[in-house]
């Protein structure tokens, strides 16, 4: 589980788009990943430090913007 991650992406036009990433390490605080955009890769920066849930089981989650 700790190899999952939930990323929401804001894009410079103001949309946003949600991403759930698994088997792979969660990103870190300034981090720039790609995330497949309308059939291409972006760059985006992960601006939030991942956040897990103290609640439920679920994966954790950060936020990216689009650079």
């Amino acid at each position: 589980m700790g190899n999952d991650c939930d990323i929401v992406l804001t894009r410079k036009d103001g949309s946003v788009r949600n991403f759930y990433i698994y088997g792979r390490p969660a990103p870190k605080a300034g981090e720039v990943v790609s995330l497949p955009v309308d059939g291409y890769l972006i760059k985006a920066r992960i601006s939030e430090p991942l956040q897990e849930s103290d609640v439920t089981q679920s994966a954790g989650h950060a936020d990216a913007v689009e650079v």
